[in-house]
């Protein structure tokens, strides 16, 4: 780790152009909103939270492994700076890495909250330790301020006032990697944080900042509030994401089976090529809506175990999911190649009726694999027969048969199981 004098590190960011100082060692923010890596890549994010801090997982030792098959570019770390150690931040920060995904570490304990708790996040990063785990980590780390700071009560020039000090002390304590500064009103802010955004992005002298708002929006507002992050860099010159998102659901509607238009959100937000983090993996599973557990993508953290639909489509079913979108850097890897890091087999109808043809997919993630070729093979038994061509199985006799994928270097295999009655 490389020790860090504060006064050069406040000295260079205050004194050099944001050209000069640009450089190539960090994640950075072009003049027009997009987001790109140390190497010029663009970076569209496409990820997801988990909450590792109060989960059996605090270092991620298991399900990183289960996220990294989504094939996920991006892994906001949830962090509570009165549970866990700076030292197991910056282990989780590593591992996340390691498996090819931004490192976004976020200080959860201002959530809702504006004054004593929102300084406590920015105090919590104040600390010689962190400042230089994480700038040993630069090339692939955005620190993420404090989650959903400040209720409904904010004010555009408190808002402005807080974060614009909150920045400025970030820098001058030696943080070279972009900021990310959520929208106050638990997230949803969204017209406010446009209306500030540029006067706090003129705060920063490295001009690095993502702004970040969680979708947990009313139905009658969600699309129209999709539409206007989309817009929002272009309109701007910022870097707006959705962080906590696109949401299937929020607190106040868990007894809603019908899930907010989260299709359409990733949809718009494809389109645009803006940047979303999911809420949340479900390694440790959320408090609210436990009726329909639409907080959770997948049951006890597990790859492929989807407590519901939104769950399996937000991570491999949507041509705008995660395993279908996300695009991984060609720089995280030291030869450039795009490596596999999940597949699945996806069986349109799993219980079949003897005659009866069902649809079968493969899906390779992430998006831009520079192969995705896989082998795919049904176990013997004459139940039924697979059609490779046309991706189809038709079922012959009553029984069970094991479909499993495996992708073309045999590194990763997915099997599902059919049921013919």
């Amino acid at each position: 780790m490389r020790p860090l004098l504060k006064s050069a590190a406040w000295l260079l960011a205050t004194t050099l152009s944001t050209a000069a100082w640009s450089g190539t060692d960090t994640i950075q923010v072009d003049a027009q909103g997009a987001i790109h890596t140390a190497a010029g890549e663009r970076l569209v994010m496409r990820g997801l939270n988990e909450m590792f801090v109060w989960s059996h997982d605090p270092l991620g030792q298991t399900l990183i492994p289960q996220i990294d098959q989504t094939g996920a570019n991006s892994l906001r770390l949830v962090w509570d700076h009165k549970v866990g150690s700076k030292a197991d931040l910056l282990r989780l920060i590593d591992a996340t890495i390691s498996r090819k995904m931004v490192a976004i570490p976020e200080c959860h304990n201002a959530t809702g909250k504006w004054g004593e708790a929102l300084q406590g996040c920015i105090n919590f990063w104040n600390d010689p330790m962190l400042i230089q785990g994480i700038e040993a980590q630069r090339r692939w780390t955005i620190l993420n301020i404090a989650n959903e700071a400040g209720d409904g009560r904010i004010t555009d020039e408190d808002y402005l006032a807080t974060y614009g000090a909150a920045i400025e002390s970030l820098r001058r304590w030696g943080y070279t990697v972009p900021l990310m500064v959520d929208a106050a009103g638990w997230g949803q802010n969204l017209d406010q944080l446009l209306r500030v955004a540029p006067a706090l992005l003129k705060r920063d002298p490295l001009r690095k900042l993502i702004f970040s708002v969680h979708s947990y929006w009313s139905p009658d507002k969600a699309l129209d509030n999709y539409r206007k992050v989309a817009g929002a860099a272009k309109a701007l010159g910022v870097a707006v994401v959705v962080g906590e998102g696109p949401s299937v659901t929020k607190v106040g509607q868990c007894d809603d089976p019908k899930p907010l238009p989260y299709l359409e959100g990733m949809q718009i937000l494809q389109e645009a090529g803006v940047g979303w983090l999911n809420w949340s993996w479900g390694g440790w599973p959320n408090g609210d809506c436990n009726n329909f557990k639409y907080f959770d993508i997948a049951d006890g953290g597990v790859f492929g175990r989807w407590p519901h639909e939104p769950g399996a489509q937000i991570v491999a079913l949507s041509p705008h999911g995660l395993m279908q979108s996300s695009q991984r850097p060609a720089s995280f890897y030291a030869d450039g190649i795009v490596r596999p890091s999940g597949v699945v087999v996806h069986v349109a109808k799993p219980m079949l009726k003897v005659g009866e043809t069902t649809a079968i997919s493969v899906v390779v993630a992430p998006a831009n694999a520079a192969t995705k070729a896989f082998n795919l093979k049904l176990s013997d038994g004459g139940v039924a027969r697979l059609d490779l061509e046309g991706r189809q199985l038709t079922a012959l006799k009553p029984g069970k048969v094991r479909l499993v994928a495996t992708t073309q270097d045999g590194g990763l295999s997915w099997a599902t199981e059919i049921d013919v009655k």
